[in-house]
């Protein structure tokens, strides 16, 4: 078997491919003597003249479709030998796994074999005791799929009922992904959100600015996941590990969002219940513990007193609140924004090692 071209289609989960399909058999009916006959060894015979296998697919898509092969001569040499090379297009039902979408590799199974005839009449060897599978020349016309590997295997069952045996071949076809048109419509964009999404966790916990850039990362990050609705296969059992990027990305930057507009809330002097009560004590004690060496946010734990707000909070806020938790809660926001932020950058590493890994 010579694969000529192979594409999928994504919305069904159909795999189909054109290939040669190499057959030889001895005929005893057709042999003669080549001497007899000016010493022609070679005939054509059309396929309606000569007896040929009836080799079907069996896990075939289209059930109604059992004609697989295309309307061409066979080669009969003088001793009864037979060749027959037909076009084949094989179509077949190929569960996608598009965890790497879209650099995903596909591994798609079909079994060929006699319909009516068992092993004892018709059996199926392999060309040339070789189970490997070299593309044909067209292939690299494909420019969907790439050809990676694929093997032929000979399987002989025997059934309960019956004596003889029953063979089949399983050819089984790897391809990857050619993607270049999804290295700008969604790498390079995921690369650029991210990095936008780092930008925002970099600036200080008071800059209005995080806020805008944060609303920004949220507004691409929905557009990319909408984007990525319409461009996965539908059927696909498998969720990309791209699309759980994007979605812990956006769990992520709404959490920052609000922490920023909590910030934002807590320092406006017009609203001073904002600060009227404390965090939790145990909440206090371990923010200002180890945990805040952990975090990079000592400057905040070194603010916040043991009870009650600082001496720096009163006189800010002396005016309308005799007693302020500003800086506690500065502590509690602080410690939200930077476990956010090592969560994306765990999350970014860990999605950037399984791409760049090869399956």
């Amino acid at each position: 078997m010579i694969p000529m071209g192979m594409w999928i289609e994504e919305d069904k989960q159909i795999f189909n491919m054109n290939a040669w399909v190499r057959m030889k058999w001895q005929d005893p009916r057709l042999s003669w003597d080549y001497k007899d006959y000016g010493g022609l060894k070679l005939l054509h015979f059309a396929e309606e003249e000569i007896w040929l296998p009836e080799i079907h697919l069996y896990n075939n898509a289209d059930i109604t479709e059992v004609n697989h092969y295309g309307s061409v001569k066979a080669i009969v040499l003088s001793d009864g030998t037979v060749n027959w090379v037909p076009p084949g297009a094989y179509r077949v039902e190929c569960p996608l796994d598009s965890t790497h979408w879209p650099y995903d590799t596909q591994t798609c199974e079909f079994y060929i074999g006699a319909w009516t005839y068992h092993g004892w009449q018709v059996d199926l060897q392999l060309w040339s005791n070789t189970s490997k599978v070299h593309p044909g020349w067209f292939m690299k016309f494909s420019h969907s799929w790439q050809f990676i590997k694929g093997s032929i295997i000979r399987i002989q069952n025997k059934l309960a009922c019956c004596p003889e045996p029953y063979v089949m071949l399983k050819v089984i076809i790897t391809m990857a992904r050619i993607s270049p048109v999804f290295n700008s419509t969604v790498v390079i964009p995921a690369c650029v959100i991210s990095m936008l999404t780092l930008v925002q966790f970099l600036l200080p916990l008071r800059e209005s600015r995080r806020l805008t850039i944060g609303c920004v990362s949220l507004l691409l990050t929905l557009l990319m996941l909408l984007y990525l609705a319409t461009a996965l296969p539908p059927l696909a059992y498998s969720l990309p590990i791209i699309v759980k990027f994007f979605g812990q990305t956006l769990m992520v930057v709404v959490v920052s969002v609000i922490v920023n507009a909590s910030i934002m809330r807590l320092t406006d002097a017009r609203v001073p219940a904002a600060v009227s009560v404390p965090p939790p004590p145990l909440l206090k004690t371990i923010l200002t513990g180890p945990l805040a060496t952990i975090l990079c946010i000592q400057r905040y734990a070194e603010k916040v007193g043991l009870s009650g707000g600082s001496a720096e909070d009163g006189e800010v806020l002396k005016e309308t609140c005799s007693t302020s938790y500003l800086h506690e809660w500065l502590l509690v926001a602080a410690a939200v924004d930077r476990i956010a932020a090592l969560i994306f950058i765990i999350t970014f590493i860990i999605t950037l090692i399984i791409y760049v890994t090869p399956v």
